[in-house]
């Protein structure tokens, strides 16, 4: 019995080794790689400590920022106004007012398959960002061209 219960588990294993073994690459077509390294949207958003706790810690709260955005495509530069929205839930009055322009954190569309780096002393995205300067970063198309894109934050206002 228990020769019988390991012949059929051994064409089991088989059976499925087979049918999920990969034939995918049998007469497909090769398609060219993506060649766009564009920013296409820019977004910008403030941290803080939230009220809810978790393991005795306060959860990180975000306040998406309210932002505009102009981009020239001749000079791969993209100038941002940011607004700082009422204040509302979490994100009290108390918090609104600590909302600076020299710590924010920025996050970006980019073209499909492509690959985003800071340069120079620009922060990495996630990381807290000073948009009191330029941010500049490139932008590595899925072929590996790239384009330097710098972002401006051109006005803020935290009213």
């Amino acid at each position: 019995m228990k020769r019988k219960i390991r012949y059929i588990s051994t064409l089991l294993m088989l059976l499925v080794v087979t049918l999920t073994s990969s034939c995918l690459k049998k007469n497909l077509d090769d398609y060219p790689l993506f060649d766009a390294a564009e920013i296409t949207l820019v977004n910008a958003e403030y941290r803080f400590n939230g009220s809810q706790m978790m393991n005795g810690q306060p959860v990180v709260a975000y306040q998406k920022l309210n932002l505009s955005q102009t981009v020239d495509n001749n000079t791969s530069t993209i100038n941002v106004t940011i607004t700082v929205p009422a204040a509302n839930g979490q994100f009290t009055t108390t918090e609104k007012a600590k909302v600076s322009q020299n710590k924010l954190w920025f996050y970006m569309n980019i073209s499909t398959a492509a690959t985003i780096a800071p340069i120079g002393d620009t922060p990495k995205l996630g990381d807290p960002t000073d948009a009191t300067k330029p941010l500049k970063y490139t932008v590595t198309a899925a072929n590996g061209t790239t384009r330097t894109w710098t972002i401006n934050v051109s006005s803020f206002t935290n009213n």
